[in-house]
C-alpha cells in the first residue's frame, strides 16, 4: 500500500494544470445549489430574504415565520436533496475520479459533475443511495439510542464520558465502512443495494484506519480555509476529492490484483 503522502502527490499531480478548471467547478456547484434551494424555497412561497436572514441569524422564530409554516416548504427541500443534490454529489465524487484516473486528461470537471449524476443511471444513483443511507441510519440506531440515554440519565460523570465515545467511535466506524459508496454507485452500476454496501465493507477491511488518517491530516487546511473566509475551499474541496478518489482507486486494484 502507498503512504499517504503519495496518494496526496498523485493528487496534485492530476490536479496540475487543472486547478483552474477545478475551482471554478466548485465555485459553479455553489452557485447552482445556491439556486437550486432558492427555486425551492420561491416555489413554496418562502420569503427568500427574511429566510436567509433568520438562518445566519438563528433565529427560528422569524424563520418559521418566513416560511410562512407552509408544509409544502420541507416536502420540497427533501425532494429537491434526493433527487438533485444527492445526486449532485455523487457526481462530484466521480468526476475527481475520473480526472484521477485519466492524469488530468479528462478535465471536464464541472460538466462530469451533472454527466455522472444525471446520466443513464440516474434512477440507480438515486435508490441505491437513498436506500442505502436509509439501512445505514438503521445501522446506527444503537449509537442513537446511548447518545439520547446519555443526556436523559447520565448527564455528567465517567459514565456518561465513557458512552459517549463508545457512541462516536461506533458511529466513526460504521461511515469509514460505508465510505467508498458514493464511488462504487458509479463505478459498479450493475450492484444493487446490499452488493454496493457489502462491496464498500469488503474494499474498507483492513483501510478503515487508513482512510481516517487521510481524512485528518486535511484539518490544517480546513482550518486554514476558515481564515481565508472560505475561499480557500474552492481549492481544498478539489484537493480533497481527488485525494479520496486515489485511496479508492488503489484499494480497488488493490483488489484486483489479489484476484
Amino acid at each position: 500500500m502507498k503512504r499517504l503522502s503519495q496518494l496526496k502527490d498523485e493528487a496534485i499531480a492530476a490536479l496540475s494544470g487543472n486547478w483552474g478548471k477545478a475551482v471554478l467547478a466548485t465555485l459553479g456547484l455553489l452557485v447552482v445549489s445556491i439556486a437550486f434551494s432558492m427555486v425551492f424555497q420561491l416555489l413554496s412561497g418562502t420569503n427568500i430574504l427574511d429566510y436567509y436572514e433568520a438562518l445566519f441569524t438563528n433565529d427560528t422564530a422569524a424563520l418559521r415565520e418566513a416560511m410562512g409554516g407552509n408544509i409544502y416548504v420541507t416536502i420540497l427541500q427533501v425532494l429537491g436533496g434526493i433527487l438533485f443534490t444527492m445526486p449532485l454529489g455523487i457526481g462530484v465524487y466521480n468526476s475527481f475520479r475520473v480526472l484521477f484516473e485519466s492524469k488530468g486528461a479528462d478535465n471536464a470537471i464541472f460538466r462530469n459533475f451533472f454527466k455522472l449524476a444525471f446520466g443513464k443511471h440516474y434512477l440507480h444513483i438515486v435508490l441505491v443511495y437513498l436506500c442505502a443511507g436509509i439501512l445505514i441510519a438503521l445501522i446506527l440506531v444503537p449509537a442513537i439510542i446511548i447518545l439520547v440515554l446519555v443526556g436523559l440519565v447520565l448527564q455528567s460523570g465517567v459514565a456518561a464520558v465513557i458512552l459517549t465515545i463508545v457512541a462516536l467511535v461506533y458511529c466513526i466506524w460504521i461511515g469509514l465502512m460505508y465510505s467508498m459508496i458514493s464511488f462504487i454507485i458509479v463505478d459498479n452500476p450493475e450492484l444493487d443495494i446490499i452488493d454496493t454496501m457489502r462491496r464498500s465493507r469488503t474494499l474498507m477491511k483492513g483501510n478503515k484506519w487508513r482512510f481516517l488518517l487521510l481524512g485528518l491530516s486535511f484539518i490544517g487546511w480546513i482550518l486554514l480555509g476558515i481564515l481565508t473566509l472560505g475561499i480557500g475551499y474552492l481549492w481544498l474541496f478539489p484537493y480533497i476529492y481527488t485525494t479520496e478518489s486515489a485511496f479508492y482507486c488503489e484499494i480497488r486494484d488493490a483488489e484486483k490484483t489479489a484476484e
